[in-house]
């Protein structure tokens, strides 16, 4: 019974979304909104289940528990990571008030900075030192093997004009405009087709993963019509 309760929602909210291709007709153009509404909630009610299960309750859990500690300075320090963040989600609720809101924006500009701070880090210890170290990485039996010789050619140079495409370097004419020399120009351009052969892979995969995902619901659709 539940099963089938499942795919029948299923079948419906499929139907509804592939409502947006009517356009927005009467009626018809709300059926698509109610869908991604429902999407919308749905993702928001899980995303807080899962915090709430996965985060905060363990959290909770573990700073009654003295022979357990999240950081290295004891239960006393994670109490106090725990009223800061609380204190920080009270203080997002202030925004609708005028008067107060320096104290939501004050509050945003942290967790922004903090964001920015976390993704640099990110970025440059797994994915940019991981990438110049297997680029600066020597295959064995590179000598004798004439595909690993390319595949390696063919990563060291895609990757420094890459890289070399976003520097500038120019340098000024007698009218004191800035002229790039052909060499450099010539290097930006290079890197320019592997950074676009890059994204226009990123993009058929993409592609095809949604052209995948339509084919099965659209099987579905047929199969449960049937």
């Amino acid at each position: 019974m539940a099963e089938g309760t499942i795919a029948l929602l299923s079948f419906v909210l499929t139907l509804m979304v592939f409502s947006y291709v009517l356009g927005d007709l009467p009626l018809v153009g709300h059926l698509y909104r109610t869908a991604v509404y429902i999407f919308v909630g749905m993702s928001a009610a899980f995303a807080t289940i899962v915090a709430y299960e996965s985060v905060i309750l363990p959290y909770l859990q573990d700073i009654q528990n003295p022979e357990t500690s999240w950081t290295v300075l004891g239960n006393s320090a994670d109490v106090a990571i725990f009223v800061t963040a609380l204190l920080f989600g009270l203080l997002l609720l202030l925004k609708p008030i005028a008067s107060l809101s320096w104290l939501t924006n004050s509050a945003l500009a942290v967790v922004i900075v903090v964001s920015a701070a976390t993704a640099v880090v990110g970025g440059l210890s797994g994915t940019l030192i991981p990438l110049i170290v297997a680029t600066a990485d020597v295959p064995d039996g590179l000598a004798t093997d004439f595909q690993a010789l390319t595949n390696t050619l063919l990563i060291f140079v895609g990757t420094m004009t890459a890289l070399f495409y976003f520097q500038w370097q120019s340098r000024r004419d007698d009218d004191g405009a800035p002229v790039q020399s052909p060499v450099s120009r010539g290097i930006r351009n290079f890197g320019k087709i592997f950074i676009v052969t890059a994204l226009g892979a990123i993009y058929a995969t993409t592609m095809l993963t949604s052209l995948t995902i339509l084919a099965e619901r659209i099987g579905f659709v047929f199969q449960f019509g049937s």
